[in-house]
C-alpha cells in the first residue's frame, strides 16, 4: 500500500449510477488503484427516500435488481484488470449510504462523479457529490463531467 500526501490508500470507493461521469470516476479510480496497489469498491445506491408513495414493493425490487445488474456488469467488465474490484448495492439516501459504506469497509478515498446539472440546480437542490464532500471524514475526489457547466 502506498501513500498519497502521507495518507495510506488501500481501498477506494466509486459510487455509480451508470452515468458517463460515474464511468469516468471509475476509470480514474482503477488507474490510481493500479499504481497504488489498492482495491476498488463500486457502489450503487437505490434512492427510495424521495417520496414514500412513489415506489411499491415490486418497483423497489426491480430497482434493486437493476442496481445489482449495473454493479455486476461493471465488475465483470473490468475483471481483466490487475485490481481487485468489489461490487455492492444499498438502498436509502445516496450520500448517507455512500458515507456509511465507506465507514463500514474502511475506505481510504472516495472518487465520485459530479452531475452536469449546472450551478443553479446544485445551489437549489444540492447534489450527492456535494453532500459527500461536506460530510466525509476521508478524502474525496470529485470528477467533473466532460461537459462544461451551464
Amino acid at each position: 500500500m502506498q501513500t498519497v500526501d502521507n495518507q495510506s490508500v488501500g481501498s477506494m470507493l466509486v459510487p455509480t449510477d451508470g452515468s458517463d461521469v460515474a464511468g469516468q470516476a471509475l476509470e480514474k479510480a482503477l488507474a490510481f488503484a493500479d499504481r497504488l496497489d489498492a482495491n476498488v469498491h463500486v457502489l450503487s445506491v437505490v434512492d427510495t427516500t424521495g417520496n414514500p408513495l412513489k415506489f411499491g414493493v415490486a418497483e423497489v425490487d426491480e430497482l434493486n435488481r437493476a442496481g445489482q445488474c449495473l454493479v455486476d456488469e461493471i465488475v465483470d467488465a473490468h475483471d481483466d484488470r490487475d485490481v481487485e474490484i468489489y461490487g455492492a448495492i444499498r438502498r436509502g439516501r445516496p450520500a448517507d449510504m455512500i458515507l456509511n459504506y465507506a465507514t463500514e469497509n474502511e475506505i481510504d478515498l472516495i472518487l465520485i462523479g459530479r452531475t452536469g446539472r449546472g450551478r443553479v440546480a446544485d445551489v437549489l437542490l444540492g447534489s450527492t457529490a456535494d453532500r459527500v464532500v461536506r460530510q466525509a471524514s476521508i478524502p474525496v475526489i470529485v470528477v467533473p463531467g466532460s461537459e462544461p457547466d451551464e
